[in-house]
């Protein structure tokens, strides 16, 4: 495993074993994984939203992923399958959407996984060790890939305000449609570094909005 998004990070780098906070090889390769799926349905998503074609149980979806692979939200194996379970059937369900916002001729997702079935536990622990951080350093260096880990840390953030401002009742399309953009962007995976920071500050935009819409909520209740 390779995991190095918090101030528990071994030697401030990365923990590579196991996880100072208590995250197991297995479950980093799980969270990996449906971070590489939910990728993926950013990418149907926004190339819908061209159309104008959205549908809201992805938008939903979407940012949930996202706060469920934050560190230390959720590091049971078992819950995290059936999210992964759920990922698919939403990939599924954003295909849809992208086909028909393309007369049925969609374009194929950029390096797509095949997802083994879900009762082999070792296929998938290998599979996400193919999407893991260390993977994508390997192909695209360390300071590109740092800078694209940057931006996944940065949605996953404003993802956590999104999902509890849902809970509550209040939502804003404008950060759906970047989680979107964001993901397909990181995907495609041609950014380079300028393009990169960019995305990164556009990440903090959407925090921001995300962070509006609790403030809102808890100005209502006051």
């Amino acid at each position: 495993m390779f995991c190095y998004p918090c101030e528990q990070a071994a030697s401030g780098l990365g923990c590579t074993t196991f996880g100072n906070c208590g995250k197991d090889p297995g479950v980093a390769a799980f969270q990996d994984l449906l971070l590489q799926i939910t990728k993926e349905i950013g990418w149907l998503a926004h190339r819908a939203r061209a159309q104008n074609l959205r549908d809201d149980a992805v938008d939903a979806f979407v940012a949930e992923a996202l706060f469920t692979t934050v560190t230390n939200v959720n590091f049971d194996p078992h819950r995290l399958q059936e999210v992964i379970r759920e990922a698919l059937r939403v990939r599924g369900r954003a295909e849809e959407l992208c086909a028909q916002a393309a007369s049925g001729d969609p374009e194929s997702v950029p390096h797509a996984v095949v997802v083994p079935e879900q009762g082999d536990l070792d296929a998938l622990v290998s599979l996400g060790r193919t999407v893991a951080p260390e993977a994508r350093i390997a192909a695209d260096g360390a300071e590109r890939a740092g800078l694209a880990e940057l931006v996944v840390y940065g949605l996953k953030g404003a993802a956590a305000y999104a999902v509890h401002a849902r809970s509550l009742g209040s939502e804003d399309n404008r950060v759906y449609a970047f989680f979107h953009e964001a993901l397909a962007t990181l995907l495609a995976g041609d950014l380079d570094r300028e393009a990169l920071l960019s995305l990164a500050l556009r990440c903090g935009e959407a925090n921001r909005r995300a962070m509006e819409l609790l403030d809102g909520l808890e100005a209502e209740r006051t």
